[in-house]
């Protein structure tokens, strides 16, 4: 199992890592999420029951995982919201260099600002899934994959031109 494990997850670990970017607030956070995905996975990997599909499984328990966090670090922060310059001295504390760039962290900050359906599908979009790859990490119709993500497309829009000076 731990060899599975490895496997999954190192051929995964780039889609991970940007699904805690969309869900935490700091870098401190993301190390934190990405922690507690990695045990959810382990913890889940026995009931991994069609080895075609651990992607769009792995999807699901990261997803979940991340809402979950979302949710009990909520609660903990009292839904105190980030200040816009909070959030860049966040950003600018990461050490990864190749992954800063103003355009994208300008991305994951609107991104932040969706609803909590509006942004796992856009985390999957831009993961290239299909709809129906996403109707069924979701547990949606794919028709309604295509609504929710039309709308968190407007959104992120609109969202990015009110930071375009």
């Amino acid at each position: 199992m731990e060899g599975e494990f490895l496997e999954l997850v190192n051929g995964n670990r780039q889609r991970i890592l940007r699904i805690c970017r969309v869900y935490a607030w700091n870098a401190q956070d993301e190390e934190d999420l990405y922690q507690e995905i990695l045990f959810q996975i382990w913890r889940a990997l026995p009931n991994l029951k069609e080895k075609a599909h651990a992607n769009t499984w792995l999807y699901r328990v990261a997803l979940n995982t991340a809402v979950s966090f979302v949710r009990k670090h909520t609660a903990a922060r009292r839904g105190t919201p980030v200040a816009h310059e909070q959030l860049h001295e966040m950003l600018d504390e990461q050490t990864d260099p190749p992954l800063r760039d103003p355009k994208i962290d300008s991305l994951y900050e609107a991104i932040a600002q969706l609803e909590k359906m509006e942004k796992a599908v856009i985390t999957l979009f831009l993961e290239d899934l299909s709809y129906e790859e996403m109707a069924d990490v979701l547990g949606l119709s794919s028709s309604h994959v295509g609504v929710l993500l039309h709308r968190a497309k407007k959104k992120l829009s609109l969202l990015m031109k009110e930071e375009t000076p």
